[in-house]
C-alpha cells in the first residue's frame, strides 16, 4: 500500500494521512514517491558492492520527500476545507 510507508515514518499523524489520502491525490503521489524512494534507499544499501552515490542521492530524496509530505500535512492542517 502507497500509504504504509508514510504513516509509519509520521505515526503522530497516521490518520490524518489515511484519511486524506482517500480524496488527495496529491498526497497520494507524494506518499507513493516516498514508498518508491525508501524502497529504493534500502536497495542500494543491500547492493555489493554500495554504491555511495547511489546512497546518499536517494537519502536525500527521502528526506526532501519527508519534508515535502510534513509541509503538505501541516497546510492541510491550516486550510483542512482545500
Amino acid at each position: 500500500m502507497p500509504l504504509t510507508a508514510a504513516m509509519a515514518r509520521f505515526v503522530d499523524v497516521a490518520e490524518l494521512i489515511r484519511s486524506r489520502a482517500e480524496l488527495d491525490d496529491t498526497l497520494r503521489d507524494l506518499c507513493e514517491d516516498y514508498r518508491l524512494a525508501r524502497e529504493l534507499l534500502l536497495n542500494a544499501k543491500k547492493e555489493k558492492p554500495r554504491s555511495t552515490k547511489n546512497i546518499s542521492e536517494y537519502s536525500s530524496l527521502v528526506d526532501d520527500l519527508e519534508d515535502e509530505i510534513m509541509r503538505y500535512l501541516v497546510n492541510v492542517k491550516q486550510h483542512p476545507e482545500t
